[in-house]
């Protein structure tokens, strides 16, 4: 029965449906966002707790990252819309890439310089710390009906940050497998046909996808065909991009980003979200049971390094960004304390990382997942400090009865 039980897909699958919605409600009654409880709900399934999710079944699993990457990717190039970015100019640009290069040079040097962990790992620290996660702070900005310079500064910045990072982290991986197989020494002009293959044909073949499923979306009203032609293609595109050596992310956001500005309706993304959550539950949960906590508690001041040089540079990086383009001072001030959450991009990225260097995966799991608990608790807290500061919290005043 215990074998049955271990060596069931469909049971598993199940656990990790339910076991991470019910650790997202209960993480919710903290104040605390749901993905947190679901990655929580994953380490206590996984092997380093329960043992409940073995590191077979795990392998066995591996389809729901491809269909998770497929769905995040898709909605982050969904959220980059054209006529928003235009009327935030230039400042949105400088500051995304001072703050996410910011914490890229902060992280690779510290732990590389600091801590001698090598060159390709702290690289790949480094590019992942660039990605922002958006769902945190939607949240943050709704609750406390928050509009202004600030929040769609934010906005913006945060849809960047997870595209840029892509690019950042496809370059990235290409170095580290030079430095994983010997040294810069080796390292030549065909080396960079890797990334450059990576990033430019993962665009084009988006940017060819896109148009053609507009082209099929112009001929569909239902509400339920349409999430099925959108979520459909990117299942197919995810698989051929890991086929022809291409980013799943980047293709799939791409896409996204064709469909939202070039296609029959500018919000046609949105119908996802009736069906994003379980995908994204089992996404989320199934990267927490990957979390080996023993490595997590040998390389405990790597994870803590990683977090302050990200702040650090995130923090420092929005400031210094909106002093250069002459933002406004709110933004200036308090920007890149909501700019610390960090979660479904950050675990995507290290599930690539797996999938392509698995000898150095479990280190940079374990860093990145404790940062990405630690952010999504800690980082809403500075979301709501920035609204509260810039005096952008438009919530209805209570009433005072005389």
């Amino acid at each position: 029965m215990h074998q049955i039980f271990h060596s069931n897909q469909i049971i598993i699958l199940g656990l990790i449906l339910l076991g991470g919605f019910w650790a997202g409600k209960v993480i919710q009654l903290l104040k605390l966002p749901a993905v947190t409880g679901y990655v929580l709900g994953g380490i206590f399934m996984g092997f380093s707790v329960m043992n409940i999710i073995q590191k077979p079944m795990i392998h066995h699993l591996q389809f729901i990252e491809v269909l998770g990457l497929s769905m995040v990717a898709l909605i982050i190039g969904g959220d980059l819309n054209n006529k928003k970015l235009k009327s935030l100019g230039k400042s949105v640009v400088i500051i995304n890439l001072v703050e996410g290069s910011g914490a890229f040079f902060l992280v690779t040097l510290s732990t590389w310089l600091i801590l001698r962990v090598p060159l390709h790992t702290a690289l790949l620290l480094g590019a992942i710390s660039f990605a922002t996660a958006p769902a945190a702070t939607i949240a943050v900005l709704q609750e406390y009906k928050a509009h202004g310079p600030l929040p769609d500064t934010l906005i913006a910045v945060v849809g960047l940050d997870d595209a840029v990072c892509v690019i950042f982290f496809s370059v990235a991986m290409a170095i580290s497998g030079v430095l994983l197989q010997g040294s810069f020494k080796d390292f030549t002009m065909a080396h960079l046909s890797k990334p450059l293959w990576e990033i430019f044909g993962s665009i084009f073949f988006g940017v060819v996808l896109g148009f053609g499923v507009n082209k099929i979306l112009r001929k569909i009203r239902e509400k339920q065909e349409i999430v099925v032609v959108l979520l459909g293609f990117a299942f197919l595109a995810g698989e051929v991009a890991e086929f022809f050596g291409l980013s799943c992310l980047l293709l799939n956001m791409t896409y996204g980003y064709i469909i939202t500005n070039f296609g029959p309706r500018p919000h046609i993304i949105d119908h996802l979200q009736d069906v994003e959550l379980p995908i994204l539950i089992c996404f989320f949960t199934l990267a927490g049971a990957t979390l080996d906590l023993p490595i997590l508690m040998k390389n405990w001041s790597i994870a803590l390094v990683f977090i302050l040089a990200r702040g650090i540079g995130k923090v420092g990086g929005a400031y210094l960004g909106g002093k250069l383009s002459h933002a406004q001072d709110t933004v200036t001030k308090y920007l890149g304390l909501a700019l610390l959450p960090q979660a479904g991009v950050a675990i995507a990225l290290v599930l690539a990382v797996s999938d392509s260097y698995p000898e150095i995966a479990p280190l940079v799991m374990a860093i990145i997942l404790a940062s990405v608990a630690f952010n999504e608790i800690f980082g809403p807290i500075g979301t709501k400090y920035a609204i509260m500061a810039s005096g952008e919290d438009h919530r209805p005043k209570p009433k005072i009865l005389a």
